[in-house]
Order: C-alpha cells, then structure tokens, then sequence
C-alpha cells in the first residue's frame, strides 16, 4: 500500500463522516436571514491606504 492509496482512503473516511454528522445534525438552520451590502464607492486608491493602516496596526 502506497501513501497515495492511504490518503486517498483516509479521506473518503473523513467525508462520509462529515457529511453523516452534517445530516444528523438537529442544530442546522432550516432557514438564513440576513443582507449583504456592497460598498463600491471607494477607489482602488482609497482601499489600498486603508488596508495599508490595517496593516501597519497589526505589527
């Protein structure tokens, strides 16, 4: 048996166990509220400076 068929193996097992869990699972919600908004009044400029503060606060 070579790494390849081991892997290949183990992950077949990890997806049925997930996707059992995801089915059985009493906790999911049946319906999603919610909204999504777009922002596209800044330029590339604007965006670019600010994510260049984010990351200027990170460090």
């Amino acid at each position: 048996m070579g790494i390849g068929d081991y892997d290949q193996r183990e992950y077949e097992r990890h997806e049925r166990a997930i996707s059992e869990i995801e089915s059985e699972s009493d906790n999911q919600p049946n319906e999603y509220r919610g909204k999504i908004t777009f922002d596209d009044g800044s330029s590339t400029g604007e965006l670019l400076e600010k994510l260049r503060k984010i990351k200027s606060n990170e460090s």
